[in-house]
């Protein structure tokens, strides 16, 4: 293993937030992206020196984003690469089979573009976020994404159609880490409000939540709880936890562990039959921890000469058929570990005068390069068979495609292959205070009782597919009227069905819907927000009492469609608050706008149920 810090202006000197290698399909060209405080993203050439030392060559430099970028991730194929910035958006960006560079002079300076090697264009703009993006992880195929934000919330998002899936709304403070299951069953976010949130991908609902872990044993009388993860006061943006590549656990950083008087930092492993708890923990004795990526390669259990001369594996703490080796990043170093033994196998440290922001492997495991906050970048590099001999066939893994239709329809389809992990508590849990402790004899520790049971919806409009309702402004009156009986506010949605059938192809560019769903194929489904909402969902397709046709039907051009927004209660300016000077000063980032003019509106935030009207993709 060899270290090299590149004497490179990564980003104009400013701090480097994040980067990450392309997979291609090749496997002959190391593309490295990075993003940085200047607002811009860069492409690197990373190659193999002489002296078995990278070699960092630019490629490009993508300026589209009007702040800081915290994130920079390519999709599994390699072909996008999304980017998230303290903007609130997400780009995704692409290679441009042309060599003409992209026309956007306003965006970049001419030398910048006269230096690109290569001409790289957004191809779809991801918008739904209100706050700074932190975090993004792909599915394992591509099509999915999920994101984590300073406002609070993560977002699922359908990448092919550009729609959200949902909004996850349940952390009470900035999502600073998110990652998809590989075999694409559950979503695991972690947030500096303290708790680690695993979430179906199938229903959308929370699976498990991980936050507090008691010090001692029934049997040993006094028992504490504890929590499980650091609060604000980290000297880090980013808790970016990650999956293994075949799914079997979840590592996740930022954790504090309770010794004595005495608070160890560490992180979490979790097996995937009992996310509730962990089952072991790696301590960092220093600095809190912050990133952990999984190398991509699969590796050979490592083996010894018996005394007859015979090959023999050595014995696997996971009990695993291969290994698998993960990075995982404190403030000021790296730890290298791989899956068959309990201490890490490498350190690195003292490389970088900042925090460290982010880490990343190559396709196939020669660089694991790291980022800091400092506006350097580092990189390890490592010699053929020096992390082991490579499987040579990889475990084939079953993968679970997300429903990505509403999330009121086809909830029964395929609720076997998704267990929940609540079902499956680990009967295995040894007690996170023993430093490097993955031993058997150690007694399990429980959680406490967070997890909510697994919620059962509703589904009043599961069973048939009615054809999208419009609604009228006539039909706006009409529930707007006070002294309407409650027997004809449901059929009132009923009376403009022959406007909406006799023209369902030819939806109006000013139709605003309120869903970004992606179940209908014609037109997205409006469902207004009104008190009155679960009375129409449900007699939707139930004959009532109907009013004249005449009074309803408006003759002439296709009816507008109108969406319902509920009136804030209260002023846009409650939504953003400075963050602290822990968090934002310390690296001169720029602070949310305070001026409430530029604010979006209270009805822009919303629940998970109602996504917001305005999210939409913007074709570049």
């Amino acid at each position: 293993m060899k270290v090299v810090t590149c004497e490179i202006a990564w980003h104009n000197k400013e701090p480097v937030y994040s980067l990450d290698f392309q997979h291609s399909c090749d496997g002959r060209t190391h593309r490295l992206a990075t993003a940085g405080v200047d607002t811009t993203v860069r492409l690197w050439r990373v190659d193999m020196g002489p002296d078995g030392k990278a070699v960092v060559e630019f490629l490009s430099n993508l300026a589209r984003h009007t702040k800081a970028v915290n994130v920079v991730r390519f999709s599994p194929n390699g072909e996008l690469l999304a980017s998230g910035g303290d903007d609130a958006a997400i780009l995704l960006w692409k290679l441009n089979d042309s060599k003409e560079p992209e026309q956007v002079p306003v965006f970049q300076e001419d030398e910048d573009a006269q230096l690109n090697k290569e001409s790289w264009s957004v191809v779809k703009t991801l918008r739904g976020h209100i706050e700074d993006v932190y975090d993004i992880s792909w599915t394992r195929d591509g099509n999915f994404m999920v994101s984590g934000s300073v406002d609070n919330t993560a977002i699922m998002w359908d990448i092919n159609k550009g729609q959200k899936l949902c909004m996850l709304n349940d952390h009470k403070s900035y999502v600073q880490g998110v990652t998809w299951d590989p075999l694409g069953q559950y979503v695991a976010t972690l947030s500096c409000d303290r708790v680690m949130r695993v979430y179906s991908t199938h229903t959308k609902k929370k699976a498990c939540c991980i936050s507090k872990m008691s010090s001692g044993t029934p049997a040993e009388g006094e028992v504490k709880q504890y929590r499980m993860f650091h609060d604000d006061s980290m000297r880090s943006f980013f808790r970016r936890l990650s999956f293994t590549p075949d799914g079997s656990f979840l590592l996740a950083p930022a954790g504090c562990v309770e010794v004595g008087e005495n608070i160890m930092n560490t992180t979490y492993i979790f097996s995937r039959k009992g996310l509730k708890r962990p089952i072991a923990h790696l301590p960092c004795p220093s600095k809190a921890t912050l990133a952990v990526r999984c190398c991509p390669v699969y590796f050979e259990l490592r083996t010894k000469k018996g005394e007859d001369g015979s090959v023999q594996a050595l014995p696997s703490v996971f009990q695993l058929p291969y290994r698998m080796v993960f990075a995982v990043a404190s403030e000021d170093s790296i730890f290298l570990y791989d899956t068959q033994q309990t201490l890490p196998f490498g350190l690195v440290s003292n490389i970088h005068y900042h925090t460290l922001s982010d880490l990343t492997w190559s396709r196939d495991g020669s660089f694991l390069a790291v980022s800091s906050t400092d506006g350097y970048c580092s990189f390890l590099s490592f010699s053929p068979g020096e992390l082991g001999t490579p499987l040579k066939e990889p475990p084939t893994l079953e993968v679970f495609v997300p429903n990505s239709g509403v999330e009121k329809k086809g909830k029964k389809t395929s609720a076997g292959r998704t267990s929940s992990p609540v079902s499956q508590p680990s009967s295995s849990a040894p007690t996170p205070t023993t430093q490097t402790s993955l031993g058997k004899d150690a007694s399990p520790v429980p959680l406490s009782s967070v997890t909510p049971p697994e919620e059962k919806k509703s589904t009043p409009s599961a069973k048939s597919k009615p054809q999208p309702r419009r609604i009228t402004l006539n039909t706006l009156e009409g529930w707007g009227k006070p002294t309407t009986p409650k027997a004809t506010a449901p059929s009132a949605p009923q009376t403009p069905t022959s406007g909406s059938t006799s023209a369902p192809s030819t939806p109006e560019p000013r139709a605003a819907p309120l869903t970004s769903s992606n179940s209908s194929k014609t037109q997205p489904r409006i469902i207004p927000l009104t008190p009155s909402t679960p009375k129409v969902l449900n007699s939707a397709n139930t004959p009532g009492p109907t009013t004249p046709k005449g009074t309803t039907t408006p003759k002439g051009p296709t009816p507008r469609r109108v969406s319902l927004t509920p009136v804030a209660s209260r002023s846009a300016c409650s939504l953003f608050r400075t963050p602290s000077s822990t968090e934002k000063a310390k690296h001169e980032r720029p602070s949310p706008p305070s001026d409430p003019v530029c604010q979006p509106p209270e009805c822009k935030r919303p629940k998970t149920s109602d996504p917001p009207a305005n999210d939409s993709v913007t074709q570049a």
